[in-house]
Formats: C-alpha cells, structure tokens, sequence
C-alpha cells in the first residue's frame, strides 16, 4: 500500500519537476544575449572618430581605384603656382600616399616634382570640422626638397594647394615625424596650419 501511494506522489510531482528545468534553461540561454542597451554602445561611433578620419590607412584591403585628381607645382620659371589634373590609382583608402607619389613626379621637362622621390608619408588625418587636414612626413623632408625660401615657401603651397583641393580644406598642418615644420627659412607653432591658396593658380 505505502508503495502505491510513493508511486502515485512520485506521478503527480514529475511534471512539475519538468516545467522548473525548463523555465530555468530559459532563464540561463535569456541571460547570455546582449541587451538593446550593450548592443547599442558596441556600435557607437564618437564623434571624435567621424571628424579625425584617417586617410591613408595601409591596412585597408578596399580594391585599387583611378580618380581624376588636381597635382599643383611650383613653376621657378613664371614664379606661378601651376596645375595639372591627372587621373591617379588610390590603393584603398591610402589617398594620402597616391596623392603624395603622384607629386613626385614632374608634369614637364620644365617644372620639378613637388616632393622629393626619397621623402615618405607617416600619416594622413582630416578634420572636416575644422576644416583642416594633417601631414606627417618622414624625417628626412627638409633634407630630402632642399630648397631655398622662396622655392620652399611656393612648394609647400603647392603641396597643401593638391590636398586642399582634393579634400575641400583650407587648413593644411605639415609635421616631420610629429614635430612642428621647422626649417632655416620656416617655422610654424604647435598645431599651426598652411593655408590652401587656389586663387592664384593656373593650368598647365
């Protein structure tokens, strides 16, 4: 007789044994999933990030594409400001770097490069909001253009002429290895820009 009343108890407390597990594998798996909240601020992009956007990230593996492109340069001759528009190849987001390689090279027999073949680009930073953008430039660029003050002074504006043309900026800060420029003919303070001056400019 004790047996069948075990037997019976044992009956009717089975499903109710069942229903807790279930409701606590549910409440476990419920526990593991991100909320609306945690999703959100995975994300969030600052502000920050928006308007320091790097432009010659290396490690982007976008494919290669051609642009047509404004390449300023100092004309000794006419002592002009002169341009040509060239399409030019732009590896991924490294735009800095196709900009900078295109202006090694001379548009004629007559008119230097504006940069030095020897001379590399450390990095490349716009801030639209500031209507600025930034250059860092290997250690060896005053070295490297070897030019006297008035070559210098024209071929940094060609130089900030063909990024702020391209970028649509009127600020352009140049540093060597993250200092300030400084050379025997310029020196410019902590976070100072060379201003872009397409104004008085012609076409090759």
């Amino acid at each position: 007789m004790k047996k069948k009343v075990l037997a019976t108890i044992l009956s009717l407390s089975l499903p109710f044994l069942l229903m807790a597990c279930t409701d606590s594998n549910k409440e476990e798996n419920l526990s593991n999933k991100p909320t609306i909240e945690e999703e959100s601020n995975n994300n969030t992009t600052t502000n920050d990030e928006k308007n320091n956007e790097d432009i010659d990230n290396a490690d982007n593996k976008d494919e290669a594409k051609e642009e047509d492109v404004n390449l300023y340069y100092y004309d000794v001759i006419t002592d002009k400001i002169v341009y040509i528009n060239k399409t030019i190849t732009i590896e991924g987001k490294a735009v800095g770097t196709a900009l900078v390689n295109a202006l090694k090279e001379s548009p004629n027999s007559d008119i230097s490069p504006s940069i030095a073949d020897e001379i590399t680009l450390k990095s490349a930073k716009l801030d639209k909001e500031n209507d600025t953008i930034s250059l860092d430039f290997s250690a060896n660029f005053i070295s490297a253009q070897n030019l006297g003050s008035g070559a210098e002074s024209k071929t940094l504006t060609a130089i900030c002429n063909t990024f702020g043309d391209y970028y649509d900026v009127n600020n352009v800060i140049i540093t060597i290895e993250g200092n300030t420029y400084s050379s025997g003919h310029i020196l410019m303070n902590d976070g100072e820009a060379f201003k872009v001056n397409l104004e008085d400019t012609s076409k090759l």
